[in-house]
């Protein structure tokens, strides 16, 4: 019988839900407790082929955690990321929540402690009434809000959620700050999280920003849109810690490239000028949008510099769009990963008492 439930979620997304799961669940492993993964709500976006009908977060940690069930009975319900209303315009609404439940009551069988992670925002699934908190509700499970910390306008976010839960009768049991830019850190300790529990929210962790944890290899990037690799794949294996966009003259671009380091370029294919601007600043990839080719002799230069350049057929801004979900995954069979999660987790957060 599962003595724990925890309902991990977030107002909007790379909010690091699935890595404080992942450490979350790896310190329950530690207590021997055993543990239990659910995602009521999937969004379909993976760009790869054969996986366009899977959440790509609910497959990861079905991977990561070596789950016995299938994807569609860990993720019993898929919509489409954008346009998903013409599939449930005469659905009976109640069919999704029993669904829903059977399919937690699966899952959940022999687990001491279960995780369920919501979408990519607290309102999904409203429209079949399915939302967060009546899920909640609806499960047994306290909600756990994982908010990215930019500005202060995180309280609003909170304070939001909280009253939202307050309507439907669910318990917000706490909210951890993640991803807190190091030089605002002092800050969150000295004004946000007091301001929070001045409001009766419990602030349960506050966790600083890890280059190393949300830096995602060329590699995944590539796999993850689709891309094609023209050139350079001996540097596949290279880390991203700054996306930039090459729209501007070749001397905008070279002082622009040359302020940061590990920086994927994403530029138009035909290009060739800032293409070569690129590689002669030391970036780690260069994306060519909109399925246009470069100049050839821009090829053999990326090869010697083992910088891919990768070919897609989305704009630039789609590009940056799709690159932007990758940032701060977890891959399974990535361990240095999961143990910076487990780390950071272990040392900010509050785990004990969400663990229960």
């Amino acid at each position: 019988m599962v003595k724990r439930t925890i309902y991990v979620t977030s107002t909007r997304e790379s909010s690091g839900k699935s890595a404080i799961i992942i450490a979350l669940a790896s310190l329950a492993t530690e207590m021997g407790k055993r543990v239990g993964y659910f995602k009521p709500i999937g969004i379909k976006e993976s760009f790869s082929p054969g996986r366009e009908h899977l959440d790509e977060d609910a497959e990861m940690m079905r991977l990561i955690l070596k789950l016995k069930h299938e994807s569609n009975t860990i993720c019993p319900l898929m919509i489409e990321k954008e346009e998903f209303l013409e599939n449930f315009m005469e659905a009976d609404i109640s069919s999704y929540i029993i669904g829903v439940k059977t399919a937690y009551e699966k899952v959940s069988e022999g687990v001491d402690i279960m995780f369920i992670e919501g979408p990519h925002n607290f309102s999904t699934g409203s429209f079949i009434e399915c939302s967060v908190p009546r899920l909640a509700g609806t499960l047994g499970a306290d909600i756990l809000l994982v908010e990215r910390f930019s500005d202060d306008s995180v309280v609003d976010d909170v304070l939001q959620v909280q009253d939202c839960c307050m309507k439907w009768g669910t318990k917000l049991f706490g909210v951890i700050l993640n991803r807190i830019p190091l030089e605002r850190v002092e800050r969150v300790k000295r004004i946000i999280k007091p301001f929070m529990e001045k409001h009766g929210v419990r602030v349960l962790g506050l966790v600083p920003e890890d280059k190393s944890l949300s830096a995602p290899t060329v590699r995944e990037i590539c796999d993850f849109i689709g891309g094609r690799v023209l050139a350079g794949k001996d540097g596949l294996d290279r880390t991203i810690e700054t996306v930039l966009i090459g729209a501007m003259t070749p001397d905008s671009a070279a002082k622009y490239f040359r302020k940061v380091a590990n920086e994927l370029v994403i530029t138009g294919g035909d290009r060739t000028d800032i293409i070569l601007t690129a590689l002669e600043t030391d970036v780690s990839a260069i994306i060519l949008t909109g399925n246009l080719y470069p100049s050839v002799k821009v090829f053999p230069k990326a090869d010697q510099l083992k910088v891919p350049l990768i070919s897609v057929p989305y704009d630039t801004y789609t590009t940056l769009q799709h690159i932007q979900k990758i940032i701060g995954k977890i891959k399974p069979g990535d361990p240095r990963r999961v143990s910076a999660a487990v780390n950071l987790v272990r040392k900010y957060v509050d785990w004990k008492e969400i663990l229960g």
